[in-house]
């Protein structure tokens, strides 16, 4: 039985190991730049639109 949990433990901290492997190679990958801006956000819904919507939503829930 702690043979059993012995071997889990090392496939575990190999497991660990890889990832940090994975994570270091990453980081020497990725610019040291500064970071890009972040993605715009989708435009307003304008008016007409929005109360297409709302109609639409009050018509289904009639």
């Amino acid at each position: 039985m702690h043979e059993t949990y012995r071997m889990l433990g090392k496939q575990h901290e190999a497991d660990l190991e890889r990832e940090a492997r994975k994570f270091h190679l990453a980081a020497a990958l990725r610019p040291s730049g500064p970071a890009p801006p972040p993605p715009r956000v989708a435009a307003k819904i304008s008016r007409r639109t929005w109360g297409f919507v709302c109609s639409r939503l009050a018509a289904l829930f009639r």
